[in-house]
């Protein structure tokens, strides 16, 4: 049961409040604006990370696993493939999802008279290396089977080609029949890759006479540049003796942008969040300390009447959380509008809603609400009843 003393002194707090609700509504006001926009900023701040590596996605695998020779150091033409059973298992080791790959150049065979066409052929499993690079554009028009082949536009057009047409590939100078591969959909990456074929991994393999080889195997990190950085050197880590050495290469100029992304984009609402809570303070501040001085001759009664300077700052303090926790609630409740403004407008998608925002915007409204007080109290603990009392 609550005490006379607590009882009396939320009396004084709910006759304060509300008798001058006007000016208590503009500091609210002010302390839910500056709540509002740390509320949006951190809903989508949690969100932003998961957002920008889904567009960051786009720009492809991160990671390469090449042999250990790639540099030039390696001495004998074998060490420019990796073995791709050797390959997986690095990749699964590592706890890293990725697609080995065999490049090629590979031979058209034409009729009789006519000099064959060459191109570059990629080996791979269509569906991981679709997986990696989800910026590719694949069209699927009528007789278009991307899970056939992919072939790029350009080399598409060069061939003459359609969807549907099958084509006899061979190794440069063999003078054999070839393997009939079929063109699956057209690619559009937007860069080297329109002008290469991308085919069956065992089917390159067979035409280039390298059963279980593979060139390099691709993959894509996410979490930045120190996350690729540490799945470069599991990926580098010999798993067993014996094993073949590889070189894990991280494709900074990918990683290096979603890490600048990133921090710049926190840093910018940490920023943007400050300065709205520093201008919410400002106006808390003086709207409160307006209200001091409209209660001078109120709290010097209250001293002549026996009033500590506990008391006095009690009441204050009280009046200056009950402020704030009002306009933190209402900032909250307008800063998840503004996330899901921002997140349909910027991302084009919904901001995924954090519980724990609430907790660290009533806290952060609590926290402006009671710096702005202190002005507040301090006048009201200067106030000497007897000059007060006797100049009204």
């Amino acid at each position: 049961m609550a005490s006379p003393r607590l009882a009396t002194e939320a009396r004084l707090l709910r006759a304060a409040l509300g008798r001058r609700s006007g000016t208590v509504a503009l500091a609210v006001l002010a302390v839910a604006i500056g709540a509002s926009v740390a509320s949006a900023l951190l809903h989508v701040s949690g969100d932003i990370g998961r957002k920008v590596t889904s567009e960051l996605r786009t720009l492809g695998p991160n990671v390469l696993l090449v042999p250990a020779g790639a540099d030039g150091a390696a001495a004998d033409a074998g060490a420019a493939f990796l073995d791709e059973s050797a390959v997986r298992a690095r990749l699964a080791a590592a706890g890293v999802t990725g697609a080995p790959l065999l490049y090629m150049v590979a031979e058209v065979a034409t009729d009789a008279g006519r000099a064959p066409r060459r191109m570059t052929a990629i080996g791979a499993d269509l569906g991981a290396v679709r997986a990696l690079h989800p910026g590719w554009t694949i069209e699927s028009s009528a007789g278009a089977d991307p899970a056939t082949t992919l072939m790029g536009g350009r080399l598409m057009a060069r061939l003459g080609v359609a969807p549907g047409a099958r084509l006899a590939l061979r190794r440069p100078g063999d003078s054999g029949p070839g393997v009939a591969v079929t063109v699956g959909a057209r690619l559009t990456a937007g860069g080297a890759d329109d002008e290469a074929w991308w085919i069956p991994l065992a089917t390159a393999q067979a035409i280039a006479a390298l059963p279980g080889r593979v060139s390099l195997a691709e993959a894509r990190v996410d979490g930045g540049p120190q996350a690729a950085a540490r799945a470069a050197a599991r990926l580098e880590r010999t798993p067993s003796p014996g094993a073949p050495p590889m070189r894990a290469l991280v494709l900074h100029a990918l990683s290096a942008t979603e890490g600048r992304l990133l921090d710049r984009m926190r840093r910018l609402m940490a920023l943007v969040t400050i300065a709205a809570l520093v201008a919410a303070g400002l106006c808390a501040f003086g709207t409160l300390t307006d209200l001091a001085l409209e209660r001078r001759r109120e709290i010097a009664l209250m001293k002549a009447l026996g009033a500590t300077p506990g008391d006095i700052v009690r009441l204050f303090a009280a009046e200056s959380l009950a402020i704030g926790g009002l306009g933190g609630l209402a900032g909250w409740l307008l800063g998840v509008g503004f996330a899901e403004l921002i997140g349909r407008q910027v991302f084009h998608a919904a901001v995924a809603l954090d519980p724990r925002v609430l907790l660290i915007v009533m806290a952060l409204a609590l926290a402006v609400a009671a710096v702005a007080g202190l002005g507040p109290i301090r006048l009201a603990l200067a106030v000497e009843p007897a000059a007060a009392l006797k100049g009204d």
